[in-house]
């Protein structure tokens, strides 16, 4: 059996190498964690503006021309007069 004594460090060296490992751990974690992460929140997403949208609901056939065009006078306050 080895002797432990002898060997200059004793069990109260234990405390601070387990509490170094433990911040060590939790740095390497934190660094990890922190890497992944993107600098914007996701609710700072950009979000379709309502020229976005018209724009869309064209190209999918949702609306025709007409429809489109008046649309976007309206969103743009360009209302024409109807005779």
């Amino acid at each position: 059996m080895m002797d432990w004594s002898g060997s200059g460090w004793s069990w109260w060296w234990m405390l601070p190498m387990m509490t170094f490992m433990v911040v060590l751990v939790g740095a390497v974690i934190w660094a990890l964690i922190a890497s992944t992460r993107s600098g914007t929140p996701t609710t700072d997403a950009k979000r379709p503006t309502a020229d976005d949208i018209l724009r869309e609901r064209f190209a999918r056939g949702e609306i025709d021309a007409p429809e489109y065009r008046e649309r976007m006078d309206a969103l743009h306050g360009n209302r024409a007069t109807s005779a």
